[in-house]
């Protein structure tokens, strides 16, 4: 009796233990390379000016890299897209010199960008992300521009800034 209670205790364990998926491991935007290209245009990143972005797609190590935020949003803004990816990152524009744009990088969900200002990234116009909506008020009063939300960037804000 005590055998087979033993028996059924440790093969539930066991089979219970199998069954649980184990959680994804933490996502978080890789170091950018002299050769790294823009998913979109093809540009090399590093060659151009401005924020930047990564997207990571679901079950892929590396993400896709982008030379500017404007052009990592027009690839998740694709419902084809916005199904696959995992995680999306973006240059935190307040916190970081034009050199550390590629090293500081933050949760494109948790950023306030500031689209159609008077400072241009790789392509034109673009959208800076910020930390906070302080930083990005502030950084409106001396460049101009428009406040958004990541839920209030579409493709209609993007198409506006021209630009490839």
């Amino acid at each position: 009796m005590y055998r087979r209670f033993f028996l059924l205790t440790v093969t539930s364990a066991v089979l219970s233990g199998c069954s649980k998926q184990s959680p994804a491991p933490e996502l978080k935007p890789l170091p950018f390379s002299k050769h790294d290209r823009c998913h979109i245009c093809g540009m090399v990143i590093l060659n151009y000016p401005g924020a930047k972005a990564q997207i990571f797609i679901k079950n892929e190590k590396e993400p896709l890299k982008f030379c500017s935020v404007k052009d990592g949003f027009t690839f998740i803004l694709q419902p084809e897209n916005a199904r696959r990816a995992a995680a999306f990152f973006v240059s935190d524009f307040g916190n970081s010199t034009e050199a550390q744009l590629h090293e500081k990088m933050l949760s494109a969900k948790d950023a306030f960008y500031v689209a159609g200002s008077d400072v241009h990234g790789a392509m034109g116009k673009s959208i800076l992300p910020f930390k906070t909506k302080d930083q990005a008020q502030a950084f409106m009063r001396e460049h101009g521009g428009k406040l958004l939300s990541y839920t209030q960037v579409t493709l209609e804000e993007i198409k506006a800034l021209k630009g490839h």
